[in-house]
């Protein structure tokens, strides 16, 4: 295995794809991008739970953190967002889930 850095390009974000998907063929589907200009990639997980972010932070660490809420086809969403490092490539996977629902108590 070679543990050379790879470039922050895009050439270096593809091939960290390549890398992190041939290594760990279970991991669900995504939507993925690199970024033009800093090389990170973005990875984007349709209809899926909290469960399959966690999967993705136990191959590639790093921090799951709650976005802002925000008004989706008429429901109330909140993207989490899990930040990490993948042989030396910024990597951010995102997975949008209901908001939860305040309960309103009377007095």
């Amino acid at each position: 295995m070679n543990n050379k850095p790879i470039p922050i390009t895009q050439l270096g974000a593809a091939t960290a794809l390549v890398q992190l998907l041939s290594e760990n063929p279970t991991l669900p589907p995504a939507s993925w991008s690199l970024d033009q200009y800093t090389g990170a990639l973005h990875g984007h997980v349709h209809d899926a739970s909290f469960e399959v972010l966690t999967q993705y932070a136990e191959v590639l660490g790093g921090a799951i953190r709650p976005g802002g809420d925000y008004v989706y086809l008429g429901e109330m969403v909140r993207p989490h967002r899990l930040t990490a490092t993948w042989r030396d490539v910024l990597v951010e996977v995102v997975v949008v889930l209901p908001a939860p629902v305040v309960a309103q108590v009377a007095a």
